[in-house]
């Protein structure tokens, strides 16, 4: 029975589309989707001009209500667009998988909805009415879906996850298939934002996105409706004409509307209303980093639940924070809240912190380049956020503002500086300073940096050189005591500097009023003039690498339209519960990371595929968003909102420890294959594609997906009633328009740079009236005709994925044979790819019993003690020694226990203990090694001897891999050599539930080895070969064949007893 709703559920459980779009995927969530396709070295295409990450789609996804061919079909669709909005653009956007993922949802569901409304909202409902309602993890007080709930879709993005790209690429998908069904004419094209700045970035992002855009003027005479996309701040629209306003009215209502920050549509009826009038007959694409929050704060559950149905029915993907959180992208954080300001001295020690956070991020910016060029790490940048910005309260009897209240201890701390050195000295202490409420230091384990030099009994000789250091490095001061001056510009645009006497200016200030401001200061008694400071806009310049600001301060309303990557510590003044949204929003800023090449991930998330070598020091701090609020009653709503999620509040701080590499390989003489330098396929063949149809393996097409879409309202379409195996005849083939047919091949043919390739109408011509070499699935009134207009697009669309298909094949067959004459051999040297100087692990401080284990490791490493396994946290967490293997440790992490529980996490939040770079083993590559190395042990007198067996992992997308066997890096290298006979092997214990059977090209990879790499090498003293080491049970897969079959395979057990004596001899023979 389906779950009770009496109670409101979350937005994340309500979410009917997103979870309806999975589900043609074959999946239950995001996490399941996802899992093999987050790998940096799969953002991308291939040679071929397909995205690498379709390939690992189709590679690795079963159960799907998509059919391959489809999915080339829109990802092709999706590299085109890709191109064209990378025109202008000096650094080439390559999506991350969730982009991917979300830009290939649009693909099926624009595609499926001009292809047939009514069947799309049929299969929606019946999945809500039989899958989703009977979860248990989802929310069932979402109605069915209506006609008119499918023109609005709406995606949730994390602040700083690409939105705006997507938006670009999401107007290019709409016309794309509104012209492909010949969709009513468009309108207008509409961003409407939620305010003047943001319209002013927009307008230049479609620039460079070389999209043709304006911002929207009542007067402008336009006359080129639907092309040029207009942006509107939403603040201009009304139900009727003003002055400065437009009436919605006057848009008509086919237009393509989309909407940026959809949360300020959360909490307003008017605002939805234009967007509904402007979509009447059109349709709406809204993007918001927070409509779960915007939801969770709804005034009444009336409303709530009204909002949960409007976005549970519109959301087609969800990446808030906490997917984008815990792959690794942005910063780590730490949040803490001040509630109340009545202890004056606590407030100043903890606003000193603050300064001292910002000051230790600066001397690691300024100490190493790396940090700047390799890590790409902007210069750091404190801001204060104020509540209110002229709002006057008294403190210590004087009437400050928000702002106020921060130059005044902005004032103090420039002026006193023997007060302030003894909370410096306080805060350096690791039992003093600001304490939380089990009475530890907050601090205790930060400024590393700025201790450096601290000896014991000069603590406050330390303290007064720190507190000059500030001084001089935040605020140019090289003089304490002196005066701040607030100085407004004169004939500039209402902007506040901040300087210490004459020194350059420090700081500045963003508010609305400023002369109000101006007014209030110097009734603060600070110096506050009005004067010029220079042409340049101190605001505008502030992410240039030149400008000199460290501090910025402002009103929760100055980051409307403003974007930097240099926010590093942030504080929090007098935040109430109304300003929830614009902290999210502030707070996805501060987080924002480029990261080492440009991956956007923090270095201690990077994947393996990336070798950053050190890590510079400081860099874990400097990637760490320090948010400190006073009175900032929402931070400890939004610290409960991240662990409602499963994210940490991260007020606990990890510990790093390097453990270093022993390389073994010295004179060792271990070869490898790899294509000759110099060999140029494109430059030496001419590709004829009717050369190839002697001997091709079958093109096999399944249409049947395809048509049940377009046919089968009502019913499905099964393939024990009307699916059969056909071919397009003559008479299919007279009514084609080989001109279309002819350019969608030589797009694909430009697309992917094979210019070698010869292609004609008259080629492809033949090529179709051959049949025998496809295979097409198809109901056989696929066939028929019946309505000549869509019976002959639909020929077509079957006749290009059948061409696409084997013009794929037969360039890849020829460049295969081709490449195959020009392989050599190599000895593996040590600056191979697969070594690394050493592992990085980070560990939470709470487990200090790790922590000291590491260390042990460490030290027995260094010094040449380090002779068996070390367990660190037997038996999850373990170090081991083989020395055959090519060096050592090999650090293994068992992270779930018999019931598939995962052990190494906060059991509250969910947050891992511990993070080991590159990878550690996994509990099947570990148990190999142990395997492998108990073999070694028992047979190196007998079945070995007079052998030398070495192992090496082979790290994914850095080590050798096989792109015929679908990109396939093997996880382990093993020669058995025999005197000049050298025996390579490439292992790769894995599941193989989720392969295609016993001819997956990962599996044969061992014919490929045997018939053509080895025959072209011309090295007699060489033999390759490939294993599969399965983990999956053999009863588990037994319906592929006997267990002869598979051992012919080269599929072995890894639960047998004997599968090693199966390897090893077979090798040997």
């Amino acid at each position: 029975m389906p779950r009770q709703t009496n109670q409101l559920g979350r937005l994340q459980e309500s979410l009917v589309l997103f979870k309806y779009m999975l589900h043609l995927f074959g999946c239950n969530d995001l996490k399941a989707l996802s899992a093999d396709l987050k790998d940096p070295a799969l953002e991308g295409t291939n040679d071929e001009g397909e995205s690498l990450l379709y390939h690992a789609l189709v590679q690795h996804l079963y159960d799907l209500h998509i059919s391959k061919e489809q999915l080339y079909e829109y990802d092709q669709n999706i590299i085109r667009h890709t191109k064209e909005i990378n025109v202008r653009r000096t650094e080439k956007i390559q999506w991350k998988y969730y982009q991917y993922l979300s830009l290939l949802f649009t693909e099926v569901f624009l595609d499926k909805y001009f292809a047939d409304r009514k069947a799309l909202l049929n299969d929606i409902n019946e999945f809500q009415e039989n899958v989703f309602n009977f979860k248990p993890d989802t929310w069932h007080g979402v109605p069915p879906f209506e006609e008119n709930d499918l023109n609005k879709l709406a995606f949730w993005c994390a602040t700083g996850s690409g939105k705006t790209l997507l938006m670009h690429v999401n107007i290019k998908q709409y016309l794309h298939y509104a012209a492909k069904y010949r969709a009513p004419k468009l309108n207008r094209i509409i961003i409407l934002t939620p305010n003047e700045g943001l319209s002013k970035q927009h307008l230049q992002e479609l620039y460079l996105s070389d999209m043709q855009a304006e911002l929207f003027s009542k007067n402008s005479g336009r006359m080129f409706q639907g092309k040029t996309i207009d942006i509107i701040d939403v603040n201009k629209l009304a139900e009727k004409d003003g002055d400065k306003t437009v009436a919605v009215d006057s848009f008509e209502g086919n237009n393509l509307v989309l909407v940026d920050e959809g949360h300020k549509g959360s909490g307003g009826e008017v605002w939805k209303g234009f967007r509904n009038t402007l979509t009447q007959q059109g349709f709406s694409f809204e993007y918001s980093a927070t409509f779960g929050q915007a939801i969770a704060a709804a005034s009444n559950a009336t409303l709530k639940k009204a909002l949960l149905a409007e976005y549970g029915k519109a959301t087609l993907f969800d990446y808030s924070y906490r997917y984008f959180y815990n792959d690794g992208y942005g910063k780590d954080y730490r949040i803490m809240n001040m509630s109340t300001w009545d202890d004056q001295e606590l407030l100043v020690m903890y606003l000193t912190a603050y300064l001292l956070c910002l000051y230790e991020q600066t001397l690691a910016f300024n100490r190493d380049a790396n940090i700047k060029r390799r890590f790409l790490i902007a210069k750091p940048l404190g801001i204060f956020v104020g509540g209110s910005v002229n709002a006057v309260r008294t403190v210590r009897g004087r009437s400050v503002s928000d702002v106020v209240q921060i130059l005044l201890f902005l004032q103090d701390f420039i002026e006193k500086r023997d007060i302030f050195t003894v909370y410096i000295k306080r805060l350096l202490d690791p039992s003093d300073g600001v304490k939380n409420s089990r009475g530890y230091s907050l601090f205790a384990n930060a400024f590393g940096m700025t201790k450096e030099g601290l000896k014991l009994g000069k603590e406050m000789e330390h303290a007064q050189m720190v507190y000059d250091q500030v001084l001089r490095v935040l605020f140019h001061s090289e003089i304490s005591g002196a005066r701040l001056h607030v100085v407004k510009q004169k004939d500039g645009d209402g902007e506040i500097g901040l300087q210490v006497g004459n020194a350059e200016f420090f700081g500045v200030i963003n508010v609305g009023d400023s002369d109000k401001l101006i007014k209030l200061c110097s009734e603060n008694g600070f110096i506050a003039e009005t004067r010029e400071f220079g042409a340049l806009s101190l605001f505008n310049h502030i992410n240039d690498e030149d400008s000199n600001i460290n501090i910025l301060i402002g009103s929760k309303k100055f980051s409307e339209g403003w974007s930097s990557w240099r926010v590093s510590a942030m504080g929090l003044m007098n935040v109430g519960r109304s300003e929830g949204s614009e902290i999210i929003q502030l707070f996805g800023r501060g987080v924002r990371l480029k990261g080492f090449q440009f991956s956007l991930k923090r270095s201690s998330a990077l994947d393996s595929s990336y070798q950053p070598g050190n890590l510079p020091k400081g860099l874990r701090d400097i990637e760490t968003l320090n948010v400190f609020g006073v009175r900032a009653e929402y931070m400890d709503t939004f610290r409960k909102y991240l662990q409602d999620e499963g994210l940490p509040a991260n007020e606990e701080v990890f510990e790093s420890i390097h453990i270093p590499t022993i390389n073994l390989l010295a004179d060792k003489k271990l070869k490898i294959v790899r294509l000759k330098k110099g060999f140029e396929f494109k430059k030496a063949v001419t590709v004829h594609p009717m050369e190839a149809l002697e001997g091709l393996t079958t093109i096999k097409l399944d249409w049947t997906p395809k048509v049940d879409a377009l046919w089968s309202y009502g019913t499905r379409i099964t393939e024990g009633e009307s699916t059969s195996t056909g071919y397009l005849n003559k008479e299919h083939l007279c009514f084609i328009d080989w001109q279309r047919v002819f350019f969608a091949i030589e797009q694909m043919k430009n697309e992917r740079n094979w210019y070698n390739m010869e292609i004609s109408v008259e080629i492809l011509r033949q090529l179709m009236m051959q049949h025998d070499w496809y295979e097409l699935k198809i109901p056989k009134e696929g066939l028929e005709f019946r309505d000549f207009s869509k019976d002959v697009s639909r020929w077509e669309e079957i006749t290009i994925a059948l061409l696409r298909a084997y013009i794929d094949r037969a360039y890849k067959r020829c460049k295969g044979k081709w490449e195959s004459k020009y392989m050599e051999t190599v000895y593996i040297d040590a600056n191979d790819p697969n070594f690394f100087e050493e592992y990085t692990v980070e560990v939470r401080r709470d487990k200090e019993s790790w922590i000291e284990k590491l260390k042990e490791l460490n030290e027995q490493i260094q010094s040449g003690h380090f002779e068996q396994d070390f367990a660190i946290e037997a038996p999850w967490i373990q170090a081991l020694r083989f020395d055959q293997h090519i060096y050592y440790p090999l650090l293994c992490l068992k992270e779930k226990d018999s019931t598939g529980k995962r052990v190494l996490v906060d059991k509250n939040t969910n947050e891992p203990l511990i993070k080991i770079s590159p990878v550690a083993l996994n509990v099947g590559e570990s148990t190999f090694v142990k395997h492998v190395r108990k073999y070694y042990n028992e047979h190196k007198e007998d079945t070995l001897k007079g052998k030398d067996v070495y192992l090496l992992r082979n790290e994914s997308r850095k080590g050798i891999g096989f792109f015929e066997a679908s990109n396939f890096y093997p996880d382990f290298i093993l020669w058995v050599n025999n005197g000049v006979k050298q025996h390579v092997t490439f292992i790769d214990p894995k599941g193989i539930r989720n392969l295609q059977g016993l001819k997956d090209p990962k599996i044969q990879l061992f014919r490929q080895l045997q018939e053509e790499v080895q025959p072209s090498l011309g090295d007699p003293d060489i033999v390759l070969d490939s294993y599969i080491v399965s983990n999956t049970d053999y009863k588990d897969v037994s319906f592929w064949g006997p267990r002869p079959a598979f051992a012919d395979s080269h599929v072995v057990f890894q639960h047998d007893d004997n599968y090693l004596d199966i390897v090893f001899k077979k090798i040997l023979v």
